[in-house]
C-alpha cells in the first residue's frame, strides 16, 4: 500500500539505515494505515480518511491537530466503515516519538480539507516511522481539488462556500516535511 522513498522524493537516504530495517537487532512497535472510504466510491476518484496505528494506538489528524488514543475512533462516525487495516511494517520508532517529531508541523486549527488533512499526516508519519510513503491513490482526489481551487476556485463554488481554504495551512508542503524528516534522520544516524 505504501510507495517506496525515493531521491525523486525528497533526496537520497544516504547511509542511513531506514528505521524499518533496525528493528532486525532490536524490538519493533507494529505500525497499521487505517483507511476508510469518504462519500460514493468511484474507482480513481475517491477520497479516504487515513490514519496510522503504532503499537494499537491510533494517531490522526484533524482540526483539533494531532490526536491519539486506543481503537480506531477518528474512524467510528464515517458511514462508510468498518475501515480497511493494513499492516505497514516494524519500526524502531515508537508512537510517542513520532508524535513529537510530527506534532510541529500539524497543529491545532491548521487542518485543510485538500491542502493538509488526515492524508497529509499520514504520509509523513509513515515516512517518518518506515521510510515508506502513503500510496498516492489515497491522495488522488485532493489534488485534484486542490488543482480546481487553486486555479479558478471550483471547490469553494460548488461547496456553495462550505470549503474555504484555511489561512493556517498555507506554506504547507508535504515534501518539505518529508526532507526535513529524512535530513534529521541522517544527522541522528550520523551521530551513533
Amino acid at each position: 500500500m505504501g510507495s517506496a522513498f525515493s531521491e525523486e522524493n525528497a533526496g537520497n537516504l544516504g547511509e542511513r539505515r531506514s528505521a524499518a530495517f533496525q528493528t532486525l537487532y532490536s524490538p519493533g512497535h507494529k505500525v497499521e494505515l487505517v483507511a476508510t472510504t469518504l462519500g460514493p466510491r468511484i474507482p480513481g476518484m475517491q477520497a479516504y480518511h487515513t490514519s496510522v496505528v503504532v503499537d494499537e494506538i491510533e494517531f490522526s489528524f484533524s482540526f483539533d491537530g494531532v490526536t491519539h488514543g486506543p481503537g480506531l475512533l477518528s474512524h467510528k462516525h464515517l458511514p462508510n466503515g468498518p475501515p480497511a487495516v493494513t499492516y505497514m511494517g516494524l519500526t524502531s520508532i515508537s508512537g510517542k516519538q513520532m508524535l513529537e517529531n510530527m506534532r510541529s508541523n500539524f497543529k491545532r486549527g491548521s487542518y485543510d480539507l485538500l491542502r493538509k488533512n488526515c492524508n497529509s499526516f499520514s504520509d509523513c508519519a509513515l515516512f517518518y516511522l518506515l521510510d515508506v510513503r502513503l500510496d498516492p491513490s489515497y491522495r488522488g482526489l485532493e489534488k485534484i481539488g486542490h488543482a480546481a481551487d487553486k486555479n479558478v476556485r471550483l471547490v469553494q463554488t460548488v461547496s456553495g462556500g462550505e470549503y474555504t481554504p484555511n489561512r493556517e495551512a498555507d506554506g504547507f508542503e508535504v515534501e518539505d516535511v518529508i526532507r526535513r524528516v529524512n535530513k534529521d534522520k541522517q544527522k541522528e544516524f550520523e551521530t551513533r
